[in-house]
């Protein structure tokens, strides 16, 4: 009997192997899905899940590091083509004869298809993974992105606004990739130092474009619509070429091969051996359930980090917009200076962001679950009232001084933000990584009224209540799901 049921796991092993070997066959190489024999990373990792528990930022080594700087690379590049018009705002206005009222709309066009974006590009990431959804972003955005300098009228300017921001859906995939490639409990640092240097293009789009705008318009006979126009291809060359460095260089995870996840209902095990290999043999004939949008969208936890997100990140795209309109109007900037002095609000990313979310891991090594919550209830109340005192400022000084204090805070409040999200519903993470949708809110309010800063006030004292009982759900869940 003994002999039979060791005869039976061995074919039972045989078989396997066979499957999984013409699997890999079927794959190109550099994507073949690797086995635990293969296994040999850089980085320390979990046995188990296969995700790194530390980072070595100065690394490129596959597939981790890898796959964190492709992802903060990509979205770096997308964020750029994304606000690539808001700086030379000044100049297509003076030149098509628009309104401020035109170029808060495009405002809106731009962040609303970011919206609609993101909430499609998640569910498709939990299925197909973050490489092949990435790249196929970008270069759908490089599009658009050429093109612009084709545009005539208002209508025009909100088509082609709306268009390249389908390229702000990139965040969903920096993020979601760098979750599938390291454990939870790095996941608040490596997703805010990731998401930070994506946003750091908010502000080197605001140097770079004026600088193309001021290189062109330097050449003779290249005058102010000029200098526009031809100022969209190098963001448009820079979109298609990551896209093509996505596909041929990444991985979707440390295994290689994206495998979408799913939740197996295993019925009650036995002590025999013989019932463990039948077990084991009937194992794909299990009900599986797959990653589902339905899930998402029934969570209140993930409605709470919605309403949250909106006043931090929002807050982060509404600036973006109009921050170098603000300064050429109120303090009479000339276009090129207008967005350096712009550019200073988004170049905080490059150390603020992570900062946030080294907070919020140093929180949770100390007090939990809890002390993720709480430094983000206080980061985003932080945010609140130093937006207040931004908006009072009257000399040109005072203004830049508490501009870049505020940028501080509002990126930091965005990376203790992802120091939650891993934890909500890690089957559907694509589709928890796509809430910033809620960052819509902000920017409709302050384009379209003069209360701005005392409604998005509001909106982050609410916020700030919705988060204190909303977490308490989510360290439960987070419990009972790591048990």
């Amino acid at each position: 009997m003994t002999n039979e049921v060791e005869g039976e796991r061995n074919q039972h092993n045989n078989d396997e192997k066979e499957e999984e070997e013409q699997q890999q066959q079927k794959m190109p190489p550099m994507k073949q899905r690797l086995t635990q024999s293969q296994m040999e990373f850089f980085l320390d990792y979990n046995p188990i899940t296969l995700k790194a528990v530390e980072y070595k930022i100065c690394s490129c080594a596959r597939p981790h590091m890898r796959g964190f700087h492709l992802a903060w690379t990509s979205f770096l590049v997308a964020f750029i083509a994304w606000f690539s018009i808001a700086p030379l705002a000044p100049a297509i206005k003076e030149t098509l004869g628009l309104k401020k009222s035109d170029l808060l709309w495009a405002n809106i066009s731009s962040v609303l298809s970011t919206v609609f974006a993101r909430f499609a590009v998640g569910p498709v990431m939990d299925h197909v993974g973050p490489r092949k959804s990435q790249a196929f972003i970008l270069m759908f955005a490089a599009i658009p992105t050429c093109f612009a300098g084709l545009i005539q009228d208002v209508v025009g300017l909100c088509i082609i606004r709306g268009l390249i921001g389908v390229a702000g859906a990139a965040f969903v995939g920096c993020q979601f990739w760098c979750t599938l490639m390291f454990e939870k409990e790095i996941a608040g640092s490596v997703n805010a130092i990731a998401g930070g240097w994506g946003n750091l293009g908010g502000g080197l789009t605001q140097a770079l474009m004026v600088g193309i705008f001021s290189m062109n318009t330097a050449s003779p006979g290249c005058d102010q619509e000029c200098g526009w126009r031809n100022a969209f291809f190098i963001p448009a060359f820079a979109l298609m070429l990551a896209s093509v460095l996505i596909l041929f260089l990444g991985d979707d995870c440390p295994q290689g091969h994206y495998i979408p996840p799913v939740v197996q209902e295993t019925t009650t095990t036995t002590t025999t051996t013989q019932h463990a290999i039948q077990s084991n043999t009937d194992q794909k004939k299990m009900k599986r359930r797959k990653a589902h949008i339905a899930d998402v969208a029934g969570n209140p936890q993930v409605w709470a980090l919605v309403l949250q997100y909106a006043c931090c990140f929002g807050m982060e795209l509404h600036v973006n917009n109009t921050i170098a309109l603000y300064y050429y109007d109120r303090f009479g900037l000339g276009i090129t200076t207008a967005g350096l002095v712009a550019s200073l609000f988004g170049l905080t990313n490059i150390f603020a962001r992570a900062w946030g979310g080294m907070i919020s891991d140093l929180c949770y090594k100390h007090w939990g679950m809890n002390g993720r919550k709480y430094s983000l209830v206080c980061l985003a109340c932080s945010e609140g009232v130093l937006l207040i005192v931004f908006s009072r400022m009257p000399t040109l000084p005072s203004s830049i001084t508490m501009m870049v204090i505020f940028s501080v805070v509002v990126q930091a409040t965005e990376g203790s933000t992802f120091g939650i999200v891993p934890y909500v519903d890690p089957l559907n993470s694509g589709g928890v990584m796509n809430e910033p949708y809620g960052a819509v809110l902000p920017v409709v309010v302050t384009d379209s009224g003069s209360i701005s800063r005392y409604i998005v006030l509001v909106l982050v004292r609410l916020v700030v209540v919705v988060v204190v009982v909303a977490q308490q759900r989510i360290l439960r869940t987070t419990h009972s799901s790591s048990e």
